[in-house]
């Protein structure tokens, strides 16, 4: 009993850094639609991540799916910085539930899930605030509202997903879809101009 309390209270703490490809990069493909969600980088985040990417693509398939994690020191509980990470899950994880590292190291767990590639050369530097303690008083629930966007704008900054439409840009971290959704341009303004063609 007493294991499986320490584990289910670990679960919110920061996993060691993921194992990095160093292999060619997620790139992105005109009119290729895709979407990501955006977690803290410990197992409950990664797990809940993995669970709406498994629910959303049952729905809607799209042809790239991505997690994006956010790690920071887990001794400073007020981060002036996160690390982030893109996970391109393998085909198993998609499809089947998953359960937290039972047997094996965090790091072997973490490379188990998929593919991971750092999303931005350096971390991501959150807003500064005057109070040492913010972290800790405001809890995870605002610092990841803090963190949500920076992470977006790092995505559309990796490899060549600056070309893509940012569908979820001005999108709350408490708001129902996904964190992060693209399409190609064109296909958007198609649709767009269907959608308003209908309403008149």
């Amino acid at each position: 009993m007493a294991t499986k309390s320490t584990t289910t209270a670990n679960q919110g703490t920061m996993l060691p850094p993921p194992p990095l490809s160093g292999g060619p990069r997620p790139r992105y493909g005109g009119g290729v639609r895709g979407f990501a969600e955006v977690k803290p980088h410990n197992v409950r985040g990664i797990l809940a991540g993995l669970k709406s990417i498994r629910e959303h693509q049952a729905r809607t398939p799209y042809p790239q799916a991505f997690l994006l994690t956010y790690r920071h020191d887990p001794a400073d509980r007020a981060p002036r910085a996160v690390t982030a990470y893109l996970l391109v899950p393998h085909s198993g994880t998609r499809a089947a539930p998953l359960a937290g590292p039972r047997g094996v190291t965090p790091a072997a767990w973490l490379g188990s899930l998929g593919t991971w590639f750092p999303l931005s050369p350096a971390p991501l530097v959150l807003p500064a605030h005057p109070e040492p303690r913010w972290g800790t008083d405001v809890g995870p629930v605002v610092r990841g509202s803090m963190v949500e966007p920076l992470v977006r704008y790092a995505f559309f900054r990796f490899s060549d997903y600056k070309r893509a439409t940012d569908l979820t840009r001005g999108k709350q971290p408490h708001q129902a879809g996904a964190d992060v959704a693209w399409k190609e341009l064109a296909e958007y303004l198609y649709e767009l101009a269907s959608e308003l063609g209908s309403v008149g």
